[in-house]
């Protein structure tokens, strides 16, 4: 069976393992596949990260520019059939209103936490769905907003080799960086999404691709440290975002290596 994602007259086509196999090493990029890390919290941040996407789910009281993923993506499970926790709606807050809150809530193993978990783990294939969804919804924003800067050109390029084989056919390696960027550092045109100006999201990066470099991977991980080493650079110092730096350029390793 395949999926079709309505990438531009539906381009995009990936089948039932293609997407499963995606989902599965973006889980391993984000909670290295363990089934106790569908529900997070990373120290020092201010938002609880769920699913296998770890999507971005705020407090009521803590509420930041970067684009709050969890909503979106329960509506997306909501309306294919999926049934949270009577108390869960993508209307309600993070229940945790601190990473303190979240941690005493994880080690007791409450309620909540355990009917979240147990409704996330059931659910990873609509996530993979709904990851494959935003990036086929993102690319005209991404498109549309590279024209208005002069970059149309190069950004379109640097996507379209990537995505496809010269046969025309889908390239499941590049799908899986563009769909595992795009859920990792965002679009890269949410003006909410940057510091000093400059943004990190995957519009930066297809941006800054060598076009010339006759490996599209590895171009994409050289342009993605680039983007990165600087957001560690521009980023307020209490955001503390240099602890990250190892795991991101080992991340953006993988995508040049393959593995």
């Amino acid at each position: 069976m395949l999926m079709l994602w309505g990438l531009q007259a539906g381009e995009l086509r990936l089948s039932d393992a293609q997407a499963r196999q995606i989902a599965h090493r973006i889980w391993l990029n984000e909670g290295s596949g363990l089934k106790l890390k569908l529900v997070w919290w990373n120290k020092g941040e201010e938002f609880a990260s769920c699913g296998i996407g770890h999507f971005i789910w705020y407090t009521a009281e803590q509420r930041m520019g970067f684009w709050e993923a969890f909503p979106p993506m329960l509506r997306f499970l909501i309306a294919h059939g999926a049934k949270p926790p009577k108390w869960l709606s993508p209307e309600t807050p993070c229940v945790w209103n601190s990473y303190e809150q979240w941690r005493r809530a994880k080690r007791s193993n409450s309620s909540k936490m355990r009917q979240l978990t147990e409704f996330l783990d059931r659910t990873q294939g609509l996530q993979a769905r709904f990851m494959l969804h935003r990036l086929n919804a993102s690319w005209p924003k991404i498109l549309e907003y590279a024209r208005r800067h002069g970059q149309g050109w190069i950004v379109k390029h640097n996507y379209r080799r990537l995505l496809f084989r010269k046969d025309g056919s889908v390239d499941p390696r590049g799908a899986y960086l563009l769909i595992d960027y795009i859920n990792f550092k965002g679009d890269g045109i949410n003006d909410g999404e940057r510091y000093q100006g400059k943004g990190w999201g995957l519009y930066q990066v297809l941006n800054r691709m060598d076009p010339k470099d006759p490996d599209p991977y590895c171009a994409f991980a050289a342009a993605g440290k680039k983007v990165l080493e600087r957001l560690t650079h521009i980023a307020p110092p209490e955001r503390r975002l240099r602890r990250f730096k190892k795991g991101w350029f080992n991340r953006m390793d993988t995508y040049c290596k393959g593995r």
